[in-house]
């Protein structure tokens, strides 16, 4: 069914524009591929889909190009379809086939503590106030552990943090227009408290591939969230100007050949072995972030800092990252001078096999967010470098990042927009060669970031934007002229493809 809301908003985008009349034969044939070629007997499902996929993959291409130089001319405003009217232009198209939704939050009943299916308790677990699921028709349903009810949704409260919770109906993502989003809080009354607000997300006692919301091949957790009272971070353009500020924390378990019982080796605990990962983030506050999270965690219970972590540490077991996962936090992770909150809507997964692009770079590319701040009228990026390399002197990266209207994929990747990095970017940090470039902060950690700008009109008019990040790196250039950044790349780049997001500015619902 994607597939045809994938070709339905293209020509929706492009019925004002003479380029309809190029690609409707094209659209032609891949309605013909998509429908006619499933009663074709004898044809896999992977063979339709990369035969969909080329012939979109044309299509965008060949309109990328065409709408670069429109939007060149102030061509790119377009009618909007559904009222006839100049406004902003409907190109959303969904990241994947295969959306599962865990929390949206969306049922008209979720406000405060009410929550359609979950039950609200004051203590849930170890004194702990939060939900407990209570429709069978939910997530496979409840089931009793010796550690409790699950799945369940309960504060945290670790550091001594007193956290509060509520659904909130007064904001949500901007890619939405229903229903409400989770509020975590710092108890303004607690003035012992470091400022941390943490909550367990989602607390189960079975992975998530048995309740159907992750597969085998599920690569991406995906969400928006806001945050307050957060020291912001970057705008020094120092190296030791950015750090990680918020983190989730993954607890992943399978089944031995014998039961686990109270061995913590396997479900219901996490296990066979240490299966606790993190993945980091550096946000800053006050604006909607979207956020993915990959199955490259950036650091595993008990191990070195800012060291080598596999992609899909598990897969030497015979396992998949998120069709393992049982549990997740989401926590503020240094202490604050303010009360701290965060709010997260439209949390869900997919894999990128079904992706318009299913070829990306979650080597060094990982923790991918991108927020755009509209009270101030610029946008932040950022991600961690995972790398396989130790960083230090001499072990820097280099990143290019574009932007367009439609979604980006390998091959049409050179047709897209540059973006002009404000921090972190230019002949200091990388040279006269490439100067809109961006490099990591310091040689000696992983994070990269920066801020930047795009044109006010596709702002104000299209629906959603499109990203892709591209690590360019390679030895002995991107040398900046100011120091610690004219020191070399650590080599080259471990990939040659792009790492996607998007971020919708206007509700695709």
């Amino acid at each position: 069914m994607l597939k045809y809301i994938y070709l339905i908003n293209f020509f929706k985008i492009y019925h004002d524009i003479t380029i309809y009349h190029a690609i409707l034969p094209i659209g032609y044939l891949m309605h013909y591929t998509s429908t006619k070629g499933l009663q074709i007997k004898n044809k896999s499902k992977s063979f339709k889909n990369n035969v969909f996929r080329c012939l979109l993959i044309f299509l965008l291409t060949m309109t990328l190009s065409c709408v670069v130089s429109s939007t060149e001319n102030n061509l790119f405003l377009l009618r909007d379809s559904t009222s006839g009217q100049i406004g902003h232009v409907r190109n959303y198209a969904p990241p994947a086939n295969d959306m599962n939704v865990l929390f949206g939050w969306n049922n008209e009943n979720d406000n405060g503590i009410n929550w359609s299916g979950w039950l609200w308790q004051q203590n849930v677990a170890y004194g702990n106030e939060g939900w407990v699921l209570g429709s069978k028709n939910l997530l496979g349903g409840p089931i009793n552990t010796y550690f409790g009810q699950s799945p369940r949704s309960f504060d945290k409260s670790d550091y001594g943090d007193d956290n509060l919770v509520e659904i909130t109906r007064n904001e949500r993502s901007p890619s939405t227009s229903r229903g409400g989003a989770l509020r975590i809080f710092d108890n303004p009354d607690n003035f012992t408290s470091p400022n941390q607000a943490s909550w367990w997300m989602y607390y189960g006692a079975r992975p998530l591939v048995e309740k159907g919301i992750t597969s085998e091949s599920t690569d991406r957790m995906s969400f928006y969230i806001k945050l307050k009272g957060l020291k912001p971070q970057g705008e020094k353009g120092s190296p030791d100007s950015l750090s990680t500020n918020f983190h989730i924390g993954t607890y992943l378990c399978w089944d031995k050949e014998q039961p686990a019982k109270n061995t913590g080796e396997g479900c219901p605990r996490e296990g066979p072995g240490n299966q606790h990962y993190y993945h980091y983030f550096g946000f800053n506050p006050g604006a909607w972030i979207h956020t993915q999270v990959d199955d490259h965690p950036n650091h595993h219970r008990g191990k070195p800092g800012n060291r080598y972590h596999d992609n899909n540490p598990v897969k030497a077991d015979g396992m998949s990252y998120f069709a393992q996962l049982m549990r997740f936090y989401f926590e503020i992770r240094i202490p604050q001078t303010e009360d701290t909150e965060f709010i997260v809507d439209e949390l869900l997964f997919y894999s990128t096999r079904e992706a318009i692009e299913p070829n990306q770079n979650d080597e060094s590319i990982t923790s991918l967010w991108v927020g755009y701040w509209p009270d101030n009228d610029y946008w932040e990026i950022g991600f961690k470098d995972g790398g396989k390399f130790g960083v230090g002197e001499n072990k820097f990266s280099t990143f290019e990042i574009r932007w367009s209207t439609l979604p980006i994929t390998n091959e049409n990747y050179e047709q897209s927009n540059i973006v002009e990095p404000l921090f972190y970017s230019g002949t200091e940090y990388v040279g006269a060669e490439n100067p809109h470039y961006v490099r990591r902060a310091n040689d000696y950690k992983r994070d990269v970031w920066t801020r930047f700008t795009l044109p006010a009109q596709v702002v104000n008019d299209y629906q959603t934007i499109y990203f892709a990040v591209k690590d360019v790196s390679t030895k002995q250039k991107n040398k900046g002229t100011r120091w610690p950044w004219n020191r070399d790349d650590h080599g080259e780049a471990p990939s040659s493809y792009i790492r996607t997001i998007d971020y919708s500015l206007r509700p695709v619902n």
